[in-house]
C-alpha cells in the first residue's frame, strides 16, 4: 500500500514540476483560473508549497519503504 502511495507522490511531483518553465508555467496559470486563489502571488506560493511538501513526502515514504528493520 504505501509503495502505491509513493508511485502516486513521485508522478504527482512528475506532474507539477515538468510543466513549469522560466518563461511560462502552465501548472500556475490553470490554478489560477479554478478561482480559488484572490491573486497571482497566492497561487505561486500555494505552488511552492505543495511542490516542496510532495518531495519530501516522497523522500520519507522512499527512507521508509527502504529501510531494513533488524
Amino acid at each position: 500500500m504505501l509503495h502505491f502511495i509513493e508511485l502516486l507522490v513521485a508522478l504527482s511531483i512528475i506532474f507539477l514540476i515538468v510543466p513549469q518553465t522560466p518563461t511560462e508555467n502552465i501548472v500556475l496559470r490553470k490554478l489560477l483560473e479554478t478561482g480559488f486563489f484572490t491573486n497571482y502571488s497566492k497561487a505561486k506560493n500555494f505552488l511552492i508549497w505543495i511542490t516542496w511538501f510532495l518531495i519530501f513526502l516522497f523522500l520519507f515514504l522512499l527512507i521508509i519503504l527502504n529501510l531494513k528493520w533488524v
